[in-house]
C-alpha cells in the first residue's frame, strides 16, 4: 500500500514538473522571439564575424555513377554556431537550459555544397535546432548528396577513386562567416559498408580563396573521400573469362592454313573478347582514361584481326597459285600436242 501511494505521488511531481517546464519553454520561447529577425547575422558588432563549426558523418554511398561521374552520398551535417540574441538566465526560466525548436525560427547559415551535381534544387531539411542558454545552436540535418567525382578508371577494376565534397558559404565572405573544422576527418562510425565500394578515410582541408574580383577570403572545408573498389565480381565475371579466353588464342597459329577450323575459330575467340569489351565499355566513363583491362583485350583481338587478314592473304595466294597451275597445265598440254604433231610429221 506504501509502495502505490509513492509511485502515485511520483507520478504527480513528474507531471507537475513536465506542465512547468512546458509553461516556462512556452514563455521563453515567446520572450526570445519577441524582437527577433532570422534574416540578418545575429552578431552584435555587423564587422564581427561570425563563427560556424562544421562537421560530417558518412552514412552510406548510396551509388556511384562513373559514366556521369557523380557520387551519392547520405549524410549528417552538424553545423554550430553562436546567436548573440538568443540568450537566456536559466535561473528565470525555472533552471531551464536547452529547448529545441524549428529551424525556420532561427539564421541559419547558407553553407553549401559547391561541387554538387544535383538537378534538382533542393534546399536544406527543415528539422529542429537544438538551442542552449549561451546562444549556442547546434543543427543537425540529413542529407543525400550528388556531388561530381572525377573518375580515373586506368586500373579497373583494382582502381583507387578521390571524390571531395566542397562545403562553404554562398554568400558571405570569410569577414562575416568563417567555417572552422569540428573534426580533422568526416566521422565513420556509423558508415554502412557498401557492396562495391570500401571507403579507406574521409581526410577534411580548410582552405582559404581569394578570387580576383574580390579581396575578401571565401572560406571552404573540403572533405576527400578514398574508394577503393571491390574487384572479387570482376575476377570472377570478366577476368578469368578473358583470361581463360586468351589461352585459347595461339591454338590460331598452330592449325594448318587450309584447316577450316583456323578461321572460325579465330572469329569465335573475337567476338567473344568483343563482347567482353563491351561490357567494360558501357560502364566506364567516356574520357581518355581507358582501363589497361580494355587495352589487353585489345591488344588479343587485334591478333586475331591480324590472322584472319594473314589467312585472307593467304587464300588470295592459293587462288593465285591455282590459277597459275591451270594457266601452265595447259600451256603443257600445248607444247606436248604441238610437239608430238611435229614428231609424227617428221616421221611420215
Amino acid at each position: 500500500m506504501k509502495t502505490m501511494v509513492l509511485l502515485v505521488w511520483i507520478s504527480c511531481w513528474i507531471n507537475v514538473c513536465t506542465s512547468a517546464q512546458g509553461r516556462y519553454a512556452q514563455k521563453l520561447l515567446n520572450d526570445l522571439m519577441e524582437n527577433y529577425s532570422s534574416a540578418l547575422r545575429p552578431v552584435d558588432d555587423t564587422d564581427k564575424t561570425l563563427n560556424v563549426t562544421l562537421q560530417i558523418t558518412l552514412s552510406q554511398i548510396k551509388d556511384m555513377d562513373e559514366r556521369n561521374q557523380v557520387l551519392t552520398t547520405y549524410l549528417w551535417i552538424r553545423q554550430t554556431w553562436f546567436d548573440a540574441y538568443l540568450k537566456w538566465d536559466k535561473e528565470e526560466y525555472d533552471g531551464l537550459e536547452v529547448i529545441r525548436i524549428p529551424c525556420n525560427l532561427v539564421w541559419r547559415p547558407d553553407i553549401v555544397l559547391y561541387n554538387k551535381a544535383d538537378e534538382e534544387a533542393s534546399g536544406p531539411a527543415e528539422t529542429n535546432v537544438v538551442l542552449r542558454y549561451n546562444g549556442e545552436i547546434t543543427w543537425d540535418m540529413p542529407a543525400i548528396t550528388k556531388s561530381s567525382c572525377v573518375v580515373d578508371v586506368s586500373y579497373f577494376p583494382f582502381d583507387w577513386q578521390w571524390c571531395n565534397l566542397t562545403f562553404g558559404s554562398w554568400t558571405y565572405n570569410g569577414n562575416q562567416v568563417d567555417i572552422a573544422m569540428g573534426m580533422d576527418s568526416g566521422d565513420l562510425s556509423d558508415f554502412v559498408e557498401n557492396v562495391e565500394w570500401e571507403c579507406h578515410g574521409m581526410p577534411a582541408v580548410r582552405n582559404v580563396i581569394m578570387y580576383g574580383c574580390c579581396s575578401d577570403p571565401y572560406p571552404d572545408i573540403t572533405y576527400t573521400l578514398h574508394l577503393k573498389r571491390r574487384s572479387l565480381f570482376y575476377i570472377f565475371n570478366l577476368l578469368l573469362p578473358c583470361f581463360l579466353i586468351s589461352f585459347l588464342a595461339p591454338l590460331g597459329f598452330y592449325l594448318p592454313a587450309d584447316s577450316g577450323e583456323k578461321v572460325s575459330l579465330g572469329v569465335t575467340v573475337l567476338l567473344a573478347l568483343t563482347v567482353f569489351q563491351l561490357m567494360v565499355a558501357e560502364s566506364m566513363p567516356p574520357s581518355e582514361s581507358v582501363p589497361y583491362v580494355v587495352y589487353n583485350i585489345q591488344y588479343i583481338a587485334n591478333c586475331f584481326r591480324e590472322q584472319r587478314a594473314t589467312c585472307a592473304k593467304g587464300a588470295e595466294w592459293k587462288k593465285v597459285a591455282k590459277v597459275m597451275d591451270r594457266f601452265f597445265m595447259w600451256i603443257f598440254f600445248i607444247m606436248v600436242f604441238l610437239m608430238s604433231i611435229l614428231i609424227i610429221g617428221k616421221a611420215t
